[in-house]
């Protein structure tokens, strides 16, 4: 097996404390999207919105790329799992499920308006 896949799987695994670096990623993500929750609610806010416009886009644009290279990460290593690990029907029952459901949601909002 690839064993750069199956750190990025064990780095991306929130259920890992095996160390430092899975807590720090698991730690991330969950500041970046706290963070995001706090920015959106920022820019309702006319005087902020107006007084920083290009922030509130660089973070959108920056946490969409981190976003979306987490859920290609976690796509490509899904058959690492028993319950997907067949490398094409697996990856897209992986697809099909709840969690990825919510991210592939939380993504297509920026990527549809480019459709």
């Amino acid at each position: 097996d690839n064993p750069v896949k199956s750190r990025i799987a064990e780095i991306l695994d929130p259920h890992s404390k095996t160390d430092s670096l899975s807590r720090g990623f698991n730690i991330f993500i969950i500041s970046l999207i706290f963070l995001n929750v706090i920015a959106v609610i920022l820019e309702t806010v006319k005087p902020w919105a107006m007084r920083t416009p290009h922030f509130f886009k660089t973070f959108e644009i920056f946490s969409v790329s981190v976003f979306t290279i987490e859920y290609i990460l976690r796509v490509w290593t899904a058959n690492l799992h028993p319950e997907y690990q067949n490398p094409v029907t697996g990856r897209l029952r992986y697809m099909v499920s709840p969690m990825a459901l919510i991210d592939l949601m939380a993504l297509a909002p920026f990527y549809l308006p480019m459709l």
